[in-house]
């Protein structure tokens, strides 16, 4: 769930220098393996199944309230990681076997309304977010059950549950497809990373310019380790649905534009933050192909992005400046949830980041409880906290140490970052503590 205005704070930097407790979350990485062994042909078909809900609530509470239930194509993603065993992300969803009362697949993910919980408007108005989660679908009778972290404890609550039928014939088909064309196909779907590229904002006649992008978009994804070296475990797909009319809207400028996603910037007062609200509608688009983490480009030459964990990423493909490491970055943020390691300057104080809970990001601290994340990487003579000059920033990047840096998360004090330069800050390489994350990732989703 990472944020607005990357660049312009990056610049900044560089020259300024309620339910039930989730029993799973409690643990180390590995949670979750009382309910690993689940075999997929025992519970699932080969298809998918898709909940779209309405995630409603203020800065102070949150709710859920169904909406339907629909089928997609066929499920992308591996049939051997059910159980997500990381402890990412702000909330998670169970399928629950109603027969057994067993756990039969769990995910992890952030939301864009977790983020607008953060705003100003947040304490003054409560609001509705149109979302969706997918997930292979069963051949018995299941529960959903959807958890969220507590806002003091960041402990997971259960906030909603609901038992599904699955001969209900109220359960919608799968809708029309718009094409869908290969940019990248590494491996098969089972065993590979499913991305899918999705166009908003460019016409019919501007076809070749988004699949253009989608080249590119492909092109700096693989320039980055540990990337480069599992493109054999890795599609990637573009959607091709035109837009009614050229561009992005731009709210804070009077400027409104027709397009298929309905994508703007200025997204909660921002206005380098380009989103989509409607996570449903993005659904229906990515549908059209085999996917497990989605990727918007947008046909404008004015910076702005974001991305969300297990949610999507998006950026400009216009020229921007530096257009594929932003990618890079965002994508970081979408797939694993890397946390922004860039600095606000004079910012010491964050709802997301209390002192006195450790950050669920894998690459960040502030030293709760250390032990869990890059401590056993760093050198037994490297001081921790780890001692930061602003020269570090320019230096080459492979002369760095690995350490504990002070400042991340947006903030000045109090919580720490593996190296002074990394994608999730100054754009250049992942950092080694990125990079193992990552690989531990791909690992997961691709076995």
């Amino acid at each position: 769930m990472k944020k607005r205005e990357f660049l312009l704070t990056f610049l900044v930097t560089l020259f300024a220098s309620c339910g039930s407790v989730d029993k799973l979350h409690k643990g180390a990485p590995s949670a979750g393996t009382a309910e690993e062994n689940v075999r997929y042909e025992d519970y699932f078909k080969n298809s998918t199944l898709r909940y779209d809900f309405h995630h409603t609530g203020n800065s102070r509470s949150e709710g859920y309230t169904f909406d339907a239930v629909r089928r997609e194509g066929v499920w992308a993603g591996s049939k051997n990681a059910l159980i997500n065993p990381f402890e990412y992300g702000e909330q998670h969803f169970r399928i629950v076997d109603e027969q057994s009362g067993k756990t039969i697949y769990k995910n992890n993910y952030c939301t864009l309304f977790n983020e607008w919980q953060t705003t100003d408007e947040a304490a003054r108005v409560s609001r509705s977010f149109a979302e969706a989660i997918i997930f292979p679908e069963p051949k018995r009778n299941f529960r959903i059950e959807i958890y969220a972290r507590n806002k003091a404890t960041k402990e997971m609550q259960k906030l909603h549950s609901h038992s599904i039928n699955v001969s209900d014939y109220n359960i919608r088909p799968r809708g029309t497809a718009c094409e869908s064309i290969d940019i990248h196909i590494g491996g098969s779907i089972e065993h590979s990373l499913d991305i899918v590229l999705l166009p908003d904002g460019f016409t019919a006649e501007q076809k070749e310019k988004f699949l253009a992008s989608c080249r590119m978009w492909s092109d700096a994804l693989f320039g980055y380790s540990p990337f480069d070296k599992n493109r054999h475990r890795i599609n990637i797909r573009a959607v091709w649905a035109p837009s009614p009319e050229a561009g992005i809207s731009e709210p804070g400028h009077g400027k409104w534009v027709n397009t298929t996603l309905d994508t703007r910037f200025f997204t909660f007062g921002s206005e380098r933050y380009q989103m989509v609200e409607d996570f449903q509608r993005v659904r229906d688009l990515a549908a059209s192909a085999p996917y497990e983490s989605i990727f918007i480009l947008t046909n404008t030459d004015k910076y702005g992005g974001g991305g969300i964990y297990n949610f999507y990423g998006l950026g400009s493909a216009g020229k921007t400046g530096r257009t594929g490491e932003v990618y890079v970055h965002e994508f970081g943020h979408s797939l694993l949830g890397l946390g922004d390691e860039y600095v606000e300057v004079g910012n010491t104080v964050s709802a997301l980041y209390p002192a006195d809970k450790e950050p669920w990001e894998a690459n960040l601290t502030t030293f709760v409880n250390f032990d869990k994340k890059w401590k056993s990487m760093i050198a037994d003579t490297t001081p921790v906290p780890t001692p930061f000059d602003k020269a570090m920033l320019t230096q080459k990047q492979e002369s760095l140490t690995l350490g504990a840096y002070e400042g991340g998360g947006y903030l000045e004090k109090g919580i720490y970052r593996p190296t002074p330069q990394c994608m999730m800050n100054q754009l250049r390489d992942f950092c080694p503590v990125c990079q193992k994350a990552i690989e531990e990732y791909l690992d997961y989703m691709c076995k």
